[in-house]
């Protein structure tokens, strides 16, 4: 697996942004809502970044590593 610490998050859900073109665009996308991805954005609330985490393919292993979920490794 290639697991990644969790401080990795901000810029994987940055990098998501952008690569769709904007907060709205991704929350269409992946079905997240937007304001979730702000927060995750932000360093909001951790339930907040865990959902949109999971929207793009990760689940938090535990609270220092952040994992692919079988078939993500995009």
């Amino acid at each position: 697996m290639n697991d990644r610490p969790i401080g990795d998050a901000q810029s994987i859900v940055a990098d998501a942004v952008e690569m769709a073109g904007g907060q709205r665009a991704l929350a269409r996308l992946r079905g997240i809502a937007q304001s979730d991805i702000s927060q995750a954005l932000n360093s909001g609330p951790t339930d907040a970044r865990n959902r949109v985490l999971n929207g793009l393919g990760y689940f938090v292993a535990t609270l220092e590593v952040i994992r692919p979920m079988k078939g993500q490794n995009r």
